[in-house]
């Protein structure tokens, strides 16, 4: 049996599609998902995200304040054109990085693991 490191890729790509996000400028910008970065991404997104979880619920906008740099670099590891990404996000209050964070989240959520069938 001969397995396709090409075909595999092209098949992660498909069952675990980005989120597109279109910026003003009108480029299309993927928000990749976390199971589609590399080792060092992946890393990096898992330390973002979890300081995420860590931080208490609520309006404090100091915590609010300390997480936008986060989520900005969140995002631009995530973006498949960080330079795009970077450009659109210059001017963007905080709502709209939460938006985008809970849509991104929304879009490339992963079910559990199903078991092989080999």
């Amino acid at each position: 049996m001969t397995i396709s490191c090409a075909d595999m890729m092209e098949e992660a790509a498909s069952k675990h599609a980005g989120v597109e996000l279109e910026t003003r400028s009108g480029k299309s910008v993927t928000l990749r998902s976390v199971l589609l970065l590399d080792e060092a991404g992946l890393k990096s997104a898992k330390a973002i995200l979890s300081s995420f979880a860590d931080a208490d619920e609520g309006n404090d906008l100091d915590k609010v304040d300390d997480m936008v740099p986060k989520i900005r670099d969140l995002l631009l590891l995530i973006a498949n054109d960080a330079a795009a990404m970077k450009a659109e996000m210059k001017d963007w209050p905080v709502s709209i990085y939460i938006q985008v964070v809970n849509e991104w989240q929304e879009g490339t959520q992963t079910g559990e693991a199903e078991p092989s069938s080999e």
